[in-house]
C-alpha cells in the first residue's frame, strides 16, 4: 500500500460539515516501497457532524504563498530583517506553508475526560504498518499529540471493506459507528479513519472524529482542519515512510493546535501598516532633509552676497579715501595770488608753475615757495 500526489482542490463548508476533493494523476508507493504509475489520482475527504463529532477529508501538498523604499540601504536591510523576524515569531514557517493557522487560545483537555488506551491504530489493510521502526513512529508522533492536546489519537487504516465507502455519507456513518464500537461513551478521543484508493478517481479518503468532550475543549473545527491538512501535506513527502507519515502529521498538527497564531490577514494588516509608516518616515526625513539643505543654501547664497555687498562697499570706501587725500594733497600744492597785472585775488596757481589770472588773463608765474613772480620777457623765457 501507499501514497500518492494531489492537484487543484474545491472545499466547500455547511454547519457541522464540510467536503474536499482532489483529482489528478500521479502515482502511488505500494508497500513493498516501489512506485507505480496510475492512471488516475487525487483523493478526496469528507465529514459529517454527529453527537459532537465531526469527520473531515482531503489531500494534496496545499500550497501558499507568505505575506510578503526610498532611503539609505542600512535602513532598508533592519527593516526587512524586522518583517522576517516578526513572521517567523508569528508562525509563518517554510515548513507546512498551506496549512489552517491556529488563531485560537486552547487548553488541553483534562485526563479525567479521556481514558487512556493501550491500542493506538489499526491497520486492517495488513500491509501499511509493517516495516521496521514505522509502528514506533507512528505511535511517537500519536503520543505527541494525546501529550500536548489531552486528547487521544485513534486511527483506523480500512481494509478491502473501505471499496464500499467511497461515497461521503457512508464514510461518515462508518465513522460514527467505528467510534462507538472503539470508545462507548468516552467522548475524549479523536478517530481518524484513512483509506486508499490506487486504482479509483480518488486517491485517498479521511475522516476525522471526535468525541463531544474532545471538540468543545480541543478539537473544534479549525484545530480538525490544521491536522486534516497536515495529513494532506505528508501525504506526498516521499521520503518519510507510512508510520513517520502519520506520526509528523500528528506530531506537527499538535503543535500548531496548541499554539496561538495570529491570522494572515492581521499578519498582513501589521506588515502594510509597517510599510506604509516606514515610507511616510522616510518621505518624511527627505522632505526636511531637502528643506534644510534649501534653507542652507539660502543663507549660503545671502551670506555670500552679504560678504560681496561688504567688499563692494569697502572698496568703494578706499577709492574715495584715495580720492580725497590726492585732491587733499594736491589743494596743498595750489595757493591763492593776487594777479600783479588788474589786482584779482581769486587766483589758484599751482608752487613752482605759471598760470594765467582768470579775470584778465595776465599770466602768473609761482615759485616753490608759492611766491608770485613777475614775469619779465626773460622770465618768461
Amino acid at each position: 500500500m501507499g501514497r500518492g500526489g494531489g492537484g487543484s482542490h474545491s472545499h466547500s463548508h455547511s454547519h457541522h460539515s464540510s467536503s474536499h476533493s482532489h483529482h489528478s494523476g500521479g502515482s502511488y508507493r505500494s508497500s513493498s516501497g516501489g512506485y507505480r504509475s496510475s492512471s488516475s489520482g487525487g483523493r478526496y475527504r469528507s465529514s459529517s457532524h454527529h453527537s459532537g463529532r465531526y469527520s473531515s477529508g482531503g489531500g494534496g501538498n496545499l500550497s501558499g504563498c507568505l505575506p510578503t523604499g526610498c532611503g539609505p540601504l542600512f535602513t532598508v536591510v533592519i527593516f526587512v530583517f524586522m518583517i522576517l523576524l516578526f513572521a517567523v515569531k508569528s508562525g509563518l514557517d517554510l515548513e507546512g506553508v498551506g496549512i489552517e493557522r491556529s488563531t485560537i487560545k486552547r487548553e488541553p483537555l483534562p485526563s479525567s475526560q479521556c481514558e487512556y488506551m493501550d491500542t493506538w491504530y489499526e491497520d486492517d489493510w495488513g500491509d501499511w504498518i509493517d516495516e521496521s521502526g514505522e509502528k514506533a513512529s507512528l505511535i511517537s508522533g500519536m503520543r505527541e499529540f494525546y501529550d500536548a492536546t489531552g486528547v487521544q489519537p485513534y486511527l483506523y487504516i480500512m481494509g478491502e471493506e473501505g471499496k464500499d465507502y467511497m461515497s461521503e455519507g457512508s464514510l461518515e456513518e462508518f465513522s460514527e459507528n467505528k467510534y462507538k464500537e472503539l470508545f462507548g461513551n468516552d467522548e475524549g478521543h479523536l478517530l481518524v479513519v484513512f483509506r486508499e484508493y490506487p486504482n479509483a478517481s480518488s486517491n485517498y479518503i479521511v475522516t476525522c472524529t471526535p468525541g463531544c468532550d474532545a471538540e468543545s475543549v480541543v478539537m473544534d473545527e479549525q484545530a480538525r482542519e490544521i491536522l486534516l491538512d497536515y495529513i494532506d501535506y505528508y501525504y506526498t513527502d516521499s521520503s518519510l515512510n507510512e508510520g513517520q507519515f502519520f506520526g509528523r502529521s500528528f506530531e506537527k498538527a499538535a503543535s500548531r493546535i496548541m499554539t496561538k497564531q495570529m491570522s494572515l490577514r492581521t499578519i498582513i494588516t501589521i506588515i502594510v501598516v509597517v510599510v506604509i509608516l516606514a515610507v511616510a518616515i522616510i518621505v518624511t526625513v527627505m522632505v526636511v532633509r531637502k528643506s534644510k539643505e534649501k534653507v542652507a543654501k539660502q543663507k549660503t547664497l545671502e551670506a555670500k552676497q552679504k560678504a560681496d555687498k561688504a567688499k563692494m562697499e569697502a572698496a568703494k570706501a578706499q577709492t574715495e579715501f584715495e580720492q580725497q587725500k590726492y585732491e587733499d594733497e594736491l589743494e596743498k600744492e595750489f595757493i591763492a595770488v593776487t594777479c600783479p597785472n588788474c589786482g584779482a585775488s581769486g587766483n589758484k596757481i599751482r608752487k613752482a608753475t605759471v598760470g594765467y589770472c582768470q579775470y584778465c588773463g595776465s599770466a602768473i608765474k609761482v615759485d616753490s615757495n608759492g611766491n608770485p613772480v613777475n614775469i619779465t620777457p626773460d622770465t618768461e623765457e
